[in-house]
Parts: C-alpha cells; sequence; structure tokens
C-alpha cells in the first residue's frame, strides 16, 4: 500500500497510492488557518512546511494551538477538498514522529471506517508508548456536523480502549482548523 517515503524539514512524508498524505503539505495562501476566526484555531497563519522550525520534532503537540497549526500543515487545501482524515503519531514525550493522511474519504463516511483504521494505527502506538493528534480533512464549512461529532466520539473511545492519550481531534475545512472538545474526563 505503501509507496514511498521522504524528508522534508526534518518530516517525515508518507504516500498511499497516488495520494499525497503527508508532513509536506502544499503551499497555503496568507491566512488559511486564523481565517477560522478565532485565534484559538490557529496562531501560523502564513505557515508552510518551509517554515518549520529546525527543532520541530522536540516540540510537544499538547498546546491546543500548536496541534490545530500542525494539522492546518499536514491536512493540505486539496485533502480537505476531497475529504480525508490525518493521524500524526506521537513519541512518549507527545512530539509529532509520523504524519499519516488518507485521502478521498467522502464527508458522509461511515464511522466504521475510522474505527478500522484506528484499530490498526493504535496498538503501534501503544508499543511506542506515544499519544495521537486526529484531524479530519472535508469540504464545506468549519461549523462542526453530526459526523464530525461521531469521528470525535469514535477517537475518543478508541482511544480510550487502546490506552491511548488523545492529543486533541480537529475539523479542517477551507474555512481553517477547529479544535472539538476534549473528552469530560480531562475536564478539571
Amino acid at each position: 500500500m505503501f509507496e514511498s517515503a521522504s524528508r522534508t524539514a526534518g518530516v517525515e512524508c508518507v504516500y498511499v497510492s497516488k495520494h499525497f498524505v503527508s508532513g509536506c503539505p502544499q503551499v497555503r495562501q496568507p491566512g488559511d488557518n486564523a481565517g477560522a476566526g478565532s485565534t484559538a484555531t490557529g496562531t501560523m497563519p502564513c505557515m508552510t512546511f518551509e517554515d518549520l522550525p529546525l527543532d520541530v520534532k522536540k516540540i510537544p503537540l499538547t498546546d491546543r494551538r500548536v496541534a490545530a497549526d500542525v494539522i492546518d500543515l499536514i491536512i493540505g487545501d486539496e485533502a480537505r477538498a476531497d475529504g480525508c482524515v490525518g493521524l500524526m503519531v506521537c513519541d512518549e514525550q507527545h512530539r509529532g514522529i509520523v504524519p499519516i493522511v488518507l485521502s478521498d474519504v467522502p464527508p458522509d463516511a461511515d464511522v466504521g471506517a475510522l474505527t478500522a483504521v484506528l484499530d490498526m494505527i493504535l496498538p503501534l502506538v501503544v508499543a511506542r508508548g506515544g499519544s495521537l493528534l486526529v484531524g479530519r480533512g472535508r469540504p464545506g464549512g468549519g461549523v462542526p456536523t453530526d459526523t464530525d461529532r461521531a469521528w470525535h466520539q469514535q477517537t475518543i473511545d478508541s482511544c480510550r480502549a487502546h490506552g491511548v492519550r488523545l492529543l486533541g481531534f480537529h475539523v479542517a475545512t477551507r474555512d481553517g482548523v477547529t479544535a472539538l472538545p476534549e473528552p469530560l474526563t480531562a475536564a478539571p
């Protein structure tokens, strides 16, 4: 299934089939992530993979704003328009180590497909003692849909079942990146 891998700015890129999968998104226009309105959805409105700091692999993705920026970078405009799911596999210190984006996911895709993907990936995350950051790219506006919420809940449930810390679930659209709420168990 995987055809090739390469490195850009210290980020490994994985390609599935003929589709671009991750790590090296296309050049974005200024304001892509900030266009969602609130600065809470992103902090680097004109950032591309070329702008990543040299120590990007040392930055933990526990900060929601940084996590939203990473999702903004790994899920490009084309992937958003076509529909996708983006996963950033993180190490035990919650630093991104392997970005994966599966493209051509229909906006109304069954949550069972997400469950199958997570059931394949999460045991590998457990083996590393790591965590996971998830983004769902889809066409349309940035207001979360019922399908977004179902995917979010399934991601929470799958991560909990596997004992993996979920660093966040985001929806990436043409309007920007929106973080969905953390699980209630994370609330103080």
